[in-house]
């Protein structure tokens, strides 16, 4: 198989694969591992990405590292470059940096405290590292679009004037080793199953975007929410990571509290979304304030309280 055609599979795939549908991830993966076979280095690590997530069959960390290697060894730079950023370190050869990768390590939890107790705001300093938080960046910066709202009538997703900034996505098909490895370290830190994650968005802002004041619970009084809560369960927890720290203004505003937060890069800030009863709380009213100078990058996590598709712990 040659360059060309390992470009043209890769093509293919990806755009079967950005459908976003359980059909096209079935039908995305298979191509993977057709051009996986025929040689194709990119293959190979978005195959790894999919191991690391549990896509198509239960997560092998340890395989999706191997996985990762081999999409190295046969050239592909940013396999690579994912393996030493899990390493921590350089080494000259792909399997001398997968050899350096320690899981158990690299998604150790990192300490937080209690800024505000009710509702709980947690702050979790260098949760993430500088590096770390650059390749969260780099991933996102081709993707960004609007960002849009959840519509409280339809569910429908809206591009509204309340809400400027914009938002890259990262759907089961678009996790890479690394970055499910991140989610992990996060997961364990704050104490939540990393089966409960919803897929991570990552937010920009550039000079005077917003996102005005909301809430991140879905409001079972609503109807647009009741889908949404039957399916996938509550909001219980929004976790809000910040990846830089080289602009002005821009804090995480909480009207309600009269407090506001901003973090240095790798910071990451945590409030639950309901009160002790379970109802949603709505003292966090919260908004994006816009930066006036430079930009702000945000990997925004919400928890919910069960696993999709997982009986209501009702």
């Amino acid at each position: 198989m040659t360059a060309q055609m390992h470009d043209e599979a890769m093509s293919y795939a990806r755009s079967v694969l950005a459908a976003g549908t359980e059909a096209s991830l079935r039908e995305g993966a298979i191509l993977l591992d057709r051009a996986a076979a025929q040689g194709c280095a990119e293959a190979w690590a978005r195959l790894a990405g999919f191991l690391a997530a549990g896509v198509r069959e239960p997560a092998d960390w340890d395989r999706s590292l191997a996985m990762l290697e081999q999409a190295a060894v046969l050239g592909y730079a940013p396999a690579r470059d994912e393996l030493r950023l899990l390493a921590g370190h350089d080494a000259p050869s792909p399997d001398a940096l997968r050899a350096r990768v320690d899981i158990r390590a690299f998604i150790q939890p990192r300490p937080g405290g209690v800024a505000h107790p009710s509702p709980r705001i947690r702050v979790f300093k260098g949760l993430f590292s500088g590096d770390e938080c650059d390749w969260i960046i780099g991933r996102a910066h081709d993707r960004l679009e609007r960002a849009s709202v959840y519509d409280n009538e339809s569910a429908q997703s809206l591009i509204v004037k309340e809400r400027t900034n914009r938002e890259a996505h990262f759907g089961p098909a678009d996790l890479d080793v690394a970055l499910t490895f991140l989610r992990a370290r996060l997961a364990h830190s704050i104490r939540a199953p990393l089966h409960h994650f919803e897929p991570p968005t990552v937010l920009h802002y550039a000079v005077g975007q917003h996102f005005a004041p909301h809430f991140d619970f879905l409001d079972p009084a609503l109807p647009g929410h009741v889908g949404d809560l039957a399916r996938r369960g509550q909001r219980v927890a929004t976790v809000l990571v910040y990846l830089n720290d080289d602009y002005e203004g821009g804090e995480t505003d909480f009207p309600t509290l009269g407090r506001r937060f901003r973090g240095g890069p790798g910071d990451a800030l945590v409030f639950d979304n309901l009160d002790p009863s379970g109802a949603p709380d709505r003292r966090t009213f919260h908004a994006g304030l816009p930066p006036s100078k430079g930009e702000k990058w945000l990997l925004s996590q919400w928890v919910r309280d069960r696993a999709p598709g997982s009986a209501d712990p009702a």
